[in-house]
């Protein structure tokens, strides 16, 4: 009975890891990029949902790469070498050193609204406009139908059509500033009058289909609720930056350890 129990175990493991398998990315040799590998090598490991199918690709290819040259390297046994060895060890410190800190300063940092407007009071010059901006919804596909049942969609505003190509496509809001987008597209959101809705533009991407939200001409000042981000970002790195040096000074002052000034000057007069 006991080596029956025991052979079910066996069989019930071997056949999950068979399945688990099943569902790799890549292999090579003996080595497996799992689904929840490659979520981790990407940013924000894998939940951000304007990752395109090119990059996914790059990143395995590279996966790849490097592991066909990590098993050749294991071949020769480059991975016992002392020195490896050591910036194995140093890189894992600095890992969870990093880690902590992140953790522990991130979770003791806050910033308030009157900071935020107070930062924006006294900065207001370094968020005037030097030149021409405009507020876009940007949709891009691969077929030229599709691109003008999004224009249509968007002229006629029926809210269930409009719903249902949100879910299939990517409608991207995002602020452009006049000369850093492809030429067409420059000229008709900034140049070719107060119309709202352009496209499509047919481009070595696909068909972009833009959506007017808004024009800034150069000179104006952008609003605080358009810089929130911005200055939450400044003001973190701020605080992060202080709070890690009263943490250093706190857990040094309070450490047990010792710097021994006669074994320094033995090395260096042994090199």
């Amino acid at each position: 009975m006991k080596r029956l129990y025991f052979a079910l175990i066996i069989s019930f493991i071997l056949s999950w890891c068979s399945k688990d398998k099943d569902q790799y990315i890549a292999r090579v040799g003996p080595a497996y990029l799992t689904r929840e590998k490659l979520s981790q090598m990407l940013p924000d490991e894998g939940l951000s949902n304007k990752l395109s199918k090119n990059y996914i690709n790059s990143v395995v290819s590279a996966w790849v790469t490097r592991e066909i040259l990590f098993q050749k390297a294991k071949q020769y046994h480059f991975e016992r070498e002392e020195n490896i060895k050591a910036k194995v060890a140093d890189f894992y410190r600095d890992l969870t050193i990093d880690a902590f800190t992140r953790y522990y300063l991130q979770t003791n940092v806050t910033i308030s609204e009157s900071e935020i407007r107070d930062y924006y009071l006294k900065n207001k010059n370094s968020f005037i406009r030097d030149r021409d901006e405009a507020k876009i919804t940007h949709v891009l596909v691969q077929d030229f139908n599709d691109a003008m049942a999004i224009k249509t969609a968007l002229q006629n505003r029926k809210k269930g059509e409009l719903d249902a190509l949100i879910k299939k496509y990517n409608f991207e809001s995002k602020i452009i500033r006049r000369g850093e987008s492809l030429g067409e597209i420059d000229q008709n959101v900034f140049e070719a009058g107060p119309r709202v809705l352009i496209g499509p533009i047919a481009s070595s991407y696909g068909y972009h289909i833009i959506e007017v939200l808004e024009r800034y001409q150069a000179g104006s000042l952008r609003s605080i609720d358009m810089v929130r981000d911005e200055i939450l970002q400044t003001l973190t790195q701020v605080k992060i930056q202080k709070n890690y040096n009263q943490l250093v000074d706190s857990l040094v002052n309070n450490a047990d350890f010792e710097i021994r000034d006669e074994n320094i000057a033995n090395f260096l007069s042994s090199r």
